[in-house]
């Protein structure tokens, strides 16, 4: 019997933050402009709405009254595996 493959599905999420919000949430990071401020800013996002999607890359935007956040989210799913009969060669 095989084992289940696990995939992932991607989907991005937009989050629009007004700028106070974004360093209030960041506040204990150096560099509140890094990749790894932005992650968590998404991951508190996600458990907020009690999401269970798995932070990726983020990207970042920002205007003097708000943060604009495309994080890529992740979403493994589980598939049995389609026996494909072996051809000979």
């Amino acid at each position: 019997m095989q084992s289940p493959d696990t995939t992932l599905q991607i989907y991005h999420h937009h989050l629009k933050i007004p700028i106070e919000t974004y360093f209030n949430t960041v506040a204990d990071f150096l560099d509140p402009w890094d990749e790894r401020a932005y992650q968590f800013v998404v991951h508190q996002y996600l458990k907020k709405t009690k999401d269970s999607g798995i932070v990726g890359m983020v990207r970042q935007e920002r205007d003097e009254n708000y943060v604009y956040l495309d994080a890529a989210v992740r979403y493994p799913t589980t598939q049995m595996p389609i026996d494909k009969p072996i051809t000979p060669r």
